[in-house]
């Protein structure tokens, strides 16, 4: 009786092996085809197929490194196996070795050079390597030779989505579609094309269809809340990314996007918990860095703020963006050295990134004024193009130009997405008490409360009802507590976004709000662009325009606004009789200090400037020299904080050939102190284009005569404003040479100075300058005239509020 050899029945166990092998590869149970692999290895180690499908199978299991070991042998045994060659560069690909992946390709490509799989690969490979117009030509040649195969649509379409073709990207999305309509890969890939086409709706509605067949799918998840988050439906993204990350808690892509939303809604807390997160999986993440040091910067945690910037930039040191946020920080820190450099370094890396007025107002703080024309110069260019680099609030101290800083004002307040603004549904009812909403994040000892907070308190609170809506950064102190007694509700809105603290201020139904800060530090424009009350107004710490049909009054007066320049102010302009800035009562003043305890000499006439140095232009400060000149026995009393602008404006002095000791620099004192002292001085020398605000009235409240020159914008009209309502119109002058010639005139006429002194002093009263009670009833008048007209249906125009 006959039988087959001992050889024939262990191929043919072989053979089976390798069957039931590829039927659980099949099945995608790779550890069960491995375990039938190792079998067939066991009965027959000379066998190249069985180490190519065992390569195969490790490559399932994610065990890469000894998948190439295992096609490395069964290309050991059979060099000519083209399938070990094809699956070494599959599996070398999956471990990013993309050359020798691509390499591995080719040498199955030369054995087997029609096999569809080995030229899909490739094709993908080229895509990978970003070698992306041989990609294309690749998959073209694939698809010409197997319309139906839908990976080979689907990676030719993200090849062209890659080359920013993203019409021709989802015509291919929409072939393999066509080919697999359920393909989840798919689905997300033809989602994304559209959200980058900005078809949002669209998008969603991909994603939606993927996560129809798969809810749980990670990525489907993420770019759905991205897309929501474009439309601003933020509830509903925040959900989707919170079950992706429910799934992938260290998806850092998932992660990234929530963080954004969180930073976006002002949650910076949570915020910067998130990209700490990100941060612990990958420690140079750039975009982490810059947005924890961003949610740090709003937390008030400068210094640490700081560090992350300083991390980021030993990571990336050409990001000249991370380098721009950094002059910025350092603005704030009044670390204007390093601001500088920080700003240089951003615009050598990226000229476009140049922020030509923050720059130059950053060196006015250290006194610098090398190549001032030009500097500013630059800015009228940059306002010219519309560039955020033309930042309104440094333009103020920088030139008396009312229409660069209106065209300057435009185009920060049409950066805001909600201008012009959110309309409100319908007219709140008539009230007995009139709401009124200030906005500030200045409510704390600063000088905005100072010449405001006894206004507050003496609003008549049986006609109105005041809320403070506040954005600060946290600081309290006894001002504090003082100033929430003023209000009826004081709301922190810190961590609310934009939309949402102009929503809490429609819910309490305030009719009129009113803009305490401008486009100051931290101000919130957007809250307004939301439109946060039927009736919106700018008020007494931004001494400009808006720029923004958002804001439809502006709390002035009839000095600060020049007639001829009228129309360079935005808004409708509500009158005040007398001056528009409020002031605190008048107190007695001490007469304690004496000159020498202030630093200057017993002898000799004092000139005075308390205003930050950074308003003093390089013509003001000629002027000034040109005037010690004059007056030979005089000096000039500063207060600069800064050492290095102290050097800076005593070498000036030397080179405009005055005795630098003949400048004299004032110390930080309480407010008390500060007010005795004054009286020290003979006259104060204001500045241009930025006059003296809280300065001047602390200088009239001690009866020293300030001398202005009275400019075209409203930053220069401020202290004549102030004089006009103390009734001494002779210290307000009409240019810089009319200015230089009275001040010398005035310091050699002790007569005059004295009785101008004198008549300040009496004037303080009658002039109601210093009596918030009255303040208080002419903003109340101001109210009432821009509430009537609301409800009568009519628009903002321009009033005036009677004596």
């Amino acid at each position: 009786m006959g039988s087959n050899p001992p050889t024939t029945g262990r191929q043919n166990q072989v053979q089976a092996l390798l069957a039931r092998g590829a039927m659980f590869l099949a099945k995608g149970k790779p550890a069960n085809a491995l375990r039938a692999l190792d079998d067939a290895v066991a009965l027959d180690p000379a066998n190249a197929e069985t180490f190519c499908r065992r390569g195969d199978a490790l490559a399932g299991l994610g065990e890469l490194a000894a998948a190439i070991a295992s096609y490395d042998h069964a290309l050991a045994l059979d060099p000519r196996c083209a399938g070990a060659h094809d699956r070494k560069g599959v599996a070398l690909a999956a471990s990013g070795a993309l050359e020798p992946a691509l390499q591995s390709i080719e040498r199955a490509l030369l054995i087997a050079p029609d096999n569809l799989d080995t030229l899909h690969n490739r094709a993908n490979l080229l895509r990978q390597l970003g070698r992306l117009g041989e990609a294309l030509e690749a998959f073209d040649d694939v698809i010409a030779r197997m319309p139906d195969r839908a990976s080979a649509h689907d990676l030719r379409a993200r090849t062209l989505a890659a080359l920013g073709h993203h019409h021709e990207a989802l015509r291919g999305f929409e072939n393999a579609l066509a080919i697999e309509p359920n393909n989840i890969e798919t689905l997300c890939n033809r989602g994304t094309a559209l959200s980058l086409l900005d078809r949002q709706e669209e998008a969603i509605e991909m994603f939606e269809k993927g996560l129809a067949i798969d809810p749980g799918q990670v990525e489907l998840l993420t770019n759905l809340g991205a897309s929501l988050f474009r439309l601003e439906r933020f509830d509903e993204a925040e959900r989707c990314f919170r079950r992706a990350l429910d799934r992938e808690p260290d998806r850092v892509a998932t992660l990234q996007r929530y963080a954004t939303l969180l930073t976006q809604r002002r949650r910076f807390d949570e915020a910067g918990r998130c990209y700490q997160r990100i941060l612990t999986i990958e420690l140079d993440n750039v975009p982490a860095l810059r947005g924890l040091a961003r949610a740090l910067e709003e937390l008030g945690q400068h210094q640490s703020a700081l560090i992350c910037y300083d991390h980021l930039l030993s990571v990336d040191p050409g990001n000249a963006a991370a380098h721009q946020q950094r002059g910025f920080l350092l603005v704030g820190r009044a670390e204007h050295a390093e601001a500088l450099r920080a700003f240089d370094r951003a615009k050598a890396l990226d000229p476009w990134m140049e922020q030509s007025a923050v720059r130059l107002h950053a060196a006015m703080h250290l006194s610098q004024w090398e190549d001032f024309d030009g500097q500013l110069a630059a800015i009228r260019r940059a306002a010219a193009v519309g560039s955020q680099g033309a930042l309104s609030f440094p333009v103020l101290a920088l030139a008396d130009d009312p229409a660069l800083q209106l065209q300057c004002s435009r185009i920060l307040a049409n950066s805001h997405p909600r201008v012009p603004a959110v309309p409100l549904a319908g007219r709140y009812p008539r009230r007995d008490r009139i709401r009124i909403g200030y906005f500030s994040a200045d409510f704390h000892h600063h000088a905005t409360m100072q010449l405001l907070m006894e206004t507050l308190e003496a609003h008549d609170r049986d006609r109105f009802e005041l809320t403070a809506f506040w954005f600060g950064d946290g600081r309290g102190d006894a001002w504090r507590a003082r100033i929430e007694k003023a209000f009826d509700a004081f709301v922190d809105v810190r961590l609310k976004e934009d939309a949402a603290v102009a929503q809490v201020a429609r819910e309490r139904g305030i009719d009129i709000a009113i803009d305490l800060k401008g486009y100051t530090q931290n101000c919130r424009f957007g809250i307004f662009a939301e439109r946060a009350a039927p009736v919106q107004a700018g008020y007494l710490g931004y001494p400009g325009t808006s720029g923004s049909p958002v804001i439809d009054y502006l709390i002035a007066d009839e000095v600060v606004v020049d007639p001829e320049t009228r129309d360079a102010l935005s808004e409708r302009i509500a009158y005040l009789p007398g001056s528009y800035q409020a002031n605190g009562s008048l107190k007695p003043v001490s007469r304690r200090i004496t000159r020498l305890e202030a630093g200057l000499p017993e002898q000799g006439f004092v000139f005075c400037c308390f205003n930050q140095n950074y308003k003093i232009t390089p013509e003001v400060f000629a002027r000034w020299m040109a005037i010690l000149r004059g007056v030979e026995t005089s000096l000039l009393w500063l207060w600069v904080s800064h050492a290095g602008a102290r050097e800076n404006l005593a070498r000036s002095a030397a080179q405009a050939g005055v005795d630098p000791a003949r400048i004299v620099f004032a110390s930080t004192e309480p407010s008390e102190r500060h007010l005795d002292r004054l009286q020290l001085a003979d006259l104060f020398l204001d500045t241009l284009p930025c006059n003296a605000h809280t300065t001047a009235s602390d200088a009239l409240r001690v009866g020293l005569p300030i001398l202005t020159c009275a400019g075209r914008s409203f930053a220069a009209r401020v202290a004549a404003s102030l004089l006009m309502a103390m009734d001494a119109p002779e210290l307000i002058v009409r240019d810089l040479a009319e200015y230089e010639e009275r001040a010398v005139a005035l310091a050699r006429d002790p007569a005059r100075l004295a009785e101008i002194r004198t008549r300040l002093l009496v004037n303080r009263g009658p002039s109601q300058l210093f009596d918030p009670v009255a303040m208080a009833r002419k903003l109340e008048a101001a109210y009432v005239a821009m509430y009537e007209r609301h409800h009568a249906g009519e628009a903002p125009a321009d009033f005036r509020v009677s004596a």
